[in-house]
């Protein structure tokens, strides 16, 4: 089974799927749609950007049937706003003309709205945990009628802690008759133990090693000072903008992000920032501005590492090193998605080393072509001690644009040298 139109799938499903352009399955979909059409319990692995939201957006929307009611039958709890949007949007493509009725419900958008869709009633409810369990003390919500229960990103779930809303919402789910499905880009013993909790004889699906990333993605390392780095990144983003691709660039804080944006801004590239202080209106309109190609170049913090899906990014640059290693793949797979080939840079000063070497042990592959002597890994690791201020806590996402290096300007490396 290798395409679309070979999955006993509605009339109109497989309208939308070919008016999308949506023709061959993923490797994802090939292993576990059949499993998820079935109504079987499922537990699937699958490297970011795989397209594993329609192996569950598809049966969901092939098994229920439109009817009079308030009450949800499908729940997909994910851990990120801009995931709760995206795969409120893939309902929405994957859905038409099936009457069926979705609301994406997450925090930093108006309580009141939200509300108004659930009195209405509908069949769909993606959400973030903490969000729905607000709307579930109030009465606003009743999930005695849930028949699919969808955890996606599962180890991101557990890494922000939602563990608990997560408990506490199960709880108000029905115990027999329900289809569970877990999805996950990293399995560990949490993720796992998550899955004995709430699947029953589930299929388990493998799409590619554990904790790695997509083939098509290059995976580039630059050992920089940090008063370089200001000079390579602009010369990758001009790179990448002659190319015709957008760049989403990572700082490590919100503070940092802000700065670096406002330094690209300046040096005359369209730019544009999201990270954990921003209200989400305020989000959504920098991506819209992204998607449409309004501007090049999106800063972000790890708020965005999962969640967004923009065909056209080519290039994911990391400015500051992810503090923990599995954020890496999450960051990198924003670009290579869906077959398309992308560009991974990452950033790496002497300090960074260890997250590095995690890096490289989770992705099995090694990516530093030149890695520091013994006294260059000591002094990086004094300097790492003094930007911590002595607390064991690093502070990243500084901008030295144009900063020389040693008495003199830095060229940055090119690409296959």
């Amino acid at each position: 089974m290798q395409t679309f139109t070979e999955l006993p799938l509605r009339d109109a499903i497989q309208r939308n799927l070919a008016n999308a352009e949506h023709i061959n399955l993923t490797e994802i979909q090939e292993l576990a749609l059949p499993a998820a059409l079935a109504g079987k319990d499922l537990i699937a692995c699958a490297q970011t950007g795989g397209g594993k939201t329609a192996v569950y957006a598809i049966p969901i929307l092939n098994k229920l049937d439109h009817k009079e009611g308030r009450n949800p039958r499908a729940l997909i709890l994910v851990p990120t706003r801009e995931l709760a949007v995206q795969v409120e949007a893939n309902f929405g493509l994957y859905g038409k003309g099936t009457g069926l009725r979705g609301v994406a419900i997450y925090g930093g958008a108006g309580m009141p709205q939200q509300i108004m869709r659930l009195r209405r009633g509908v069949d769909i409810i993606v959400a973030t945990p903490g969000r729905l369990f607000d709307h579930l003390e109030q009465g606003y919500v009743d999930l005695s009628e849930i028949e699919v229960f969808v955890l996606d990103e599962a180890d991101r779930l557990l890494d922000m802690g939602f563990l608990p809303q997560v408990q506490r919402i199960a709880k108000h789910l029905p115990t027999s008759a329900r289809q569970t499905m877990l999805f996950s880009a990293t399995m560990d013993g949490d993720v796992e133990g998550l899955a004995r909790a709430y699947l029953s004889e589930p299929e388990i699906i493998n799409a590619g090693p554990r904790s790695t990333v997509v083939a098509q993605i290059e995976q580039i390392v630059h050992r920089v000072t940090p008063a370089e780095k200001g000079d390579l990144l602009l010369s990758l983003l001009h790179e990448a903008r002659e190319g015709g691709g957008g760049a989403l660039v990572f700082a490590r804080t919100r503070h940092g992000a802000d700065r670096l944006e406002k330094t690209l801004s300046l040096a005359g590239l369209r730019s544009g920032c999201i990270h954990g202080d921003i209200s989400q209106n305020q989000r959504e309109r920098v991506l819209g501005l992204f998607r449409s190609k309004r501007i090049d170049v999106l800063v972000a913090t790890d708020v965005a590492a999962r969640g967004i899906d923009v065909p056209h990014i080519t290039h994911v640059i990391n400015y500051d090193v992810p503090v923990n290693a599995e954020d890496y793949i999450h960051r990198i797979g924003r670009t290579g998605r869906a077959g398309r080939s992308g560009i991974a840079l990452t950033f790496v000063t002497n300090g960074d080393t260890p997250q590095l070497r995690a890096i490289e042990k989770l992705v099995g592959k090694r990516l530093d072509p030149n890695p520091p002597s013994a006294d260059e890994n000591r002094m990086g690791a004094r300097q790492q001690v003094r930007r911590s201020n002595g607390s064991g806590r690093t502070y990243g996402g500084g901008w030295d644009g144009g900063a020389k290096a040693n008495g003199r300007r830095t060229m940055p490396a090119r690409r296959g040298r």
